[in-house]
């Protein structure tokens, strides 16, 4: 995410030739306004979405991650499909859950094409979402790692799950440190396979601070 921020302020100032001196506040005032950078700099100065896209993704992935055995062994325990919904591109989740080696897992990828360049945390990006699964909210498990992200989820009735535990967990219905740990959340909703899950039953995973 680090090599990621550098490029959208490369591409700011080398693409878009804006001061190097005003980027930082418009990536804030776009971030808070719009959820992403990208979208206020599509809204707001033309932005070629494809070729921004493009430059800010085009990173080495394969040097900077590994596989994951423990990532893989908890989404194979997991009985549900399970899609990715992200602001990246769909190129750049496939890239990623391949060289983590966990690909395989997922049925869909809703990346931000697909999303129609409406970001998360913007609530018609989660309603798109649905109509693009198929599903209904109550049906869906959301994890992230921002509660920003999991709150509108969860104002639809998503079962909501934010990982990081330095968080406050406010707007989440569980938290938990590590990704893997959500498996412990899906067993303790669906306790036996073929059993209805019970969105309801918040029994797994550290409660939210008040």
């Amino acid at each position: 995410m680090d090599l990621i921020s550098e490029r959208i302020n490369e591409y700011m100032t080398q693409r878009l030739g804006m001061d190097p001196a005003d980027v930082a506040a418009t990536r804030q005032q776009y971030y808070q306004q719009y959820g992403t950078t990208g979208r206020g700099l599509y809204l707001n100065h033309g932005l070629d979405a494809e070729d921004y896209l493009e430059f800010v993704h085009d990173l080495p992935v394969e040097d900077m991650l590994r596989p994951d055995p423990g990532l893989d062994s908890m989404l194979e325990g997991l009985r549900a499909n399970k899609s990715i919904f992200t602001n990246a591109t769909v190129g750049h989740a496939r890239r990623v859950l391949e060289v983590l080696g966990v690909a395989r897992h997922f049925q869909q990828i809703i990346g931000i094409a697909e999303l129609q360049y409406v970001p998360k945390p913007d609530l018609r990006a989660y309603q798109r979402a649905l109509e693009l699964l198929g599903a209904r909210a109550e049906e869906c498990l959301l994890v992230d790692d921002r509660e920003r992200n999991l709150a509108p989820g969860r104002s639809l009735g998503m079962t909501t799950v934010l990982v990081g535990g330095s968080q406050t967990g406010n707007g989440a219905d569980f938290v938990v440190d590590v990704v893997t740990e959500v498996g412990d959340v899906m067993e303790a909703l669906c306790p036996k396979r073929g059993s209805r899950c019970e969105p309801g039953a918040k029994s797994v995973g550290r409660q939210p601070e008040s």
